[in-house]
């Protein structure tokens, strides 16, 4: 933390902007903080570099291989297979450490951007607006950041005394050492910055974004705060927040192949169409290194696009256990001279690497490009659908087993050409897998895996899902045993403190088992 919070302002040489602007390049020692942020412009940059930063791919990339959404690729050069997907965690482990780094860096922007809020001095009434805005932004955003930092690296996020990272709601000066905060003081916090930016919201008046999936709403805070409350399993409240969002958002799912397409592969869906936030990226910010569908390929997503992970054939064969789902086409490359290779016998098949060629494409589509300046997928953060999956949740948690069929019922009914019907479970078990089953589909690829088997897995007696002939040693080689499993006891569904912080700031706790 103390390295972490040692970034400031002053030694960043350039801040990207959701907008394509550019702020100045920070000269060290010839321009201060102060001098720097002096209007709300300034403000607005600097929240859009903080989100730069937190599109960050390592949790999108790392949840899918260390679950069971995706496979070693026939292109596979060694990528993840004697780390994360063998389920090698560690203190040194690259995930781990990228995880809390960039959440971390990011917080100390969006501290800077809500401490500068109250010091920038407005021109006009109608400044007034934009400045608070942009400070409702950045609670929010902070509020994310402290959700993802408590799902990934507290041991239980249920319960209140568990540790979780250290608290970020100030700027944390390189002479400290902090410690470990409690969940119970980050959900206090995370939900009194949605409060106050719902506050903020409610009375804002500055003029409308063009397109207001980029930016953090008052939407966005309340699906926050059914998230956050669903990972703190109180569903009570969780539901509350989730019908909000569902009743008064005026946002709809995704009913056709085409809808649905243009949401991840274009992102031109109709306004007010399934998305809720995403993290923009910008054809200047393409680079092999960070963009998101590169996490999974080498070049782009086809089959000559060299990839060196796959969809798992266990999802797939999630996928199509019910036809006319279009997220089958949608996450899969199904056609075309260099889409996927089927292999009905994949099973018994003597080259299954070769043979059974299952390609991603859920991120970015055939658009996606590599090249600098091409195609450059957005981060999907936040989606409709996620807020009746959570309903899902309330109703198993109430033993309320029809009403858990009606919340996937909506959502079976945007996503397939004919809707079949969804069947009411019998018992407790079976509802929350039903949930877990559907958030699988639902979620692919988005970064929920991990955290989602970690909280509901045992609810559901439903741990990771691969496919034998994922792991066959004879294909790629494994060190050690065939990494089929790893139990929903396991101490790796919960990430090290990494190295880095360590090294830093010595008086931290580490998690157990590491």
């Amino acid at each position: 933390m103390k390295k972490i919070f040692g970034l400031l302002l002053v030694s960043l040489s350039l801040l990207f902007s959701c907008d394509n602007d550019l702020l100045e390049p920070f000269t060290p020692g010839s321009l201060t903080e102060e001098v720097a942020i002096t209007k709300s412009s300034d403000l607005t940059r600097l929240v859009n570099s903080a989100m730069n930063i937190m599109t960050n791919r390592t949790e999108y990339v790392f949840s899918s291989v260390f679950t069971d959404e995706a496979a070693p690729g026939f292109n596979n050069g060694g990528q993840g297979i004697t780390s994360d997907y063998i389920f090698l965690m560690n203190i040194s482990n690259g995930s781990a450490n990228s995880i809390w780094t960039s959440n971390y860096a990011a917080l100390a922007r969006i501290n800077r951007a809500i401490d500068f809020s109250y010091t920038v001095t407005p021109v006009d009434a109608a400044d007034v607006q934009l400045i608070e805005r942009t400070r409702a932004e950045a609670l929010v955003l902070r509020a994310i950041c402290h959700l993802k930092i408590m799902s990934y690296y507290s041991t239980d996020p249920k319960n209140d005394a568990a540790l979780a990272g250290v608290l970020a709601n100030r700027v944390i000066e390189t002479t400290e050492t902090p410690q470990r905060d409690t969940n119970g003081t980050f959900y206090t916090s995370i939900h009194g910055d949605l409060n106050a930016a719902i506050t903020i919201f409610n009375s804002n008046t500055a003029p409308a974004y063009a397109n207001k999936t980029y930016y953090a709403s008052k939407v966005l805070a309340q699906a926050i705060k059914a998230r956050a409350y669903a990972l703190k399993g109180d569903y009570t409240n969780a539901e509350i927040w989730a019908n909000t969002v569902i009743n008064t958002s005026g946002i709809t799912l995704a009913n056709t192949q085409t809808s649905y397409n243009a949401v991840f592969h274009t992102h031109s869906e109709t306004a007010n169409t399934e998305v809720i936030f995403r993290l923009r990226r910008t054809v200047q910010q393409n680079s092999q290194g960070t963009n998101l569908h590169n996490g999974w390929c080498s070049v782009a997503n086809r089959r000559n696009g060299s990839p060196f992970y796959e969809v798992s054939r266990a999802l797939y064969n999630k996928m199509v256990a019910n036809s006319g789902d279009i997220r089958l086409n949608t996450m899969v490359l199904l056609t075309g001279a260099q889409g996927s290779l089927i292999d009905p016998n994949y099973a018994t098949a003597t080259d299954v690497r070769n043979s059974d060629i299952i390609v991603l494409q859920k991120h970015g589509g055939q658009t996606a490009a590599t090249a600098t300046n091409g195609a450059n997928p957005d981060f999907m953060v936040c989606r409709l659908s996620e807020m009746y999956l959570i309903k899902a949740e309330a109703r198993a948690q109430a033993a309320d087993y029809a009403g858990v069929a009606s919340a996937l019922q909506s959502i079976v009914n945007a996503r397939f050409t004919t809707p079949y019907t969804v069947t009411a479970p019998t018992t407790a078990q079976a509802a929350w897998k039903a949930v877990l089953d559907e958030r699988r589909k639902e979620l692919a690829f988005e970064g929920f895996r991990y955290i989602d088997l970690k909280r509901l897995g045992s609810l559901a007696a439903t741990g990771l899902d691969r496919d034998a002939a994922e792991y066959a040693s004879a294909s790629w080689n494994f060190p050690a045993g065939n990494p089929s499993n790893l139990p929903l006891t396991s101490y790796k569904f919960t990430l090290p403190i990494p190295t880095d912080e360590l090294n830093a700031n010595s008086s931290i706790q580490q998690n157990p088992g590491y």
